[in-house]
């Protein structure tokens, strides 16, 4: 085992695939915890859904811009699109009202998990707007409920 080995980089179609996913996981979070928010079953946790939505959604925004719009790349977006682990993660979120900031944690931990490792198969040069989006929402994540 080589302690120094580093990850593969990432190929363009596979950044395609990276960024469409964390788009619709981000939107998709953004809409469950905004729905929470307003749904006036936990009041306790209202004021940080709220603010967590409005941040996801903000990164949804931000990943999108990410996506290269070559019509050479159509089918890799369309491909990714949709992501089976998607539901996967929503299902992690199907819980009672009271349980809503737990359950959140564990998912946002993971996310947050994900953007380190995808950050490491980054090119300091030619992927340096990607790790700039990672580090912005890291950053925005860092005051997460945990």
């Amino acid at each position: 085992m080589d302690l120094h080995a580093t990850p593969d980089p990432l190929t363009t179609a596979e950044g395609v695939a990276e960024f469409v996913v964390l788009a619709e996981l981000s939107t998709a979070l953004s809409e469950r915890l905004g729905g929470w928010s307003t749904d006036g079953a936990d009041s306790d946790s209202s004021a940080t859904m709220a603010s967590l939505a409005a941040r996801l959604d903000e990164h949804s925004t931000w990943w999108t811009g990410r996506i290269p719009e070559s019509v050479l790349l159509e089918g890799e977006r369309t491909a990714a699109s949709g992501s089976g682990q998607l539901a996967e993660v929503l299902g992690l979120l199907d819980v009672a009202a009271s349980d809503r900031r737990a359950a959140v944690e564990p998912v946002l931990d993971r996310l947050v998990a994900y953007l380190v490792a995808l950050a490491e198969r980054l090119s300091p040069l030619g992927d340096a707007p990607a790790l700039r989006t990672i580090r912005l929402v890291l950053a925005d994540l860092e005051d997460r409920p945990r």
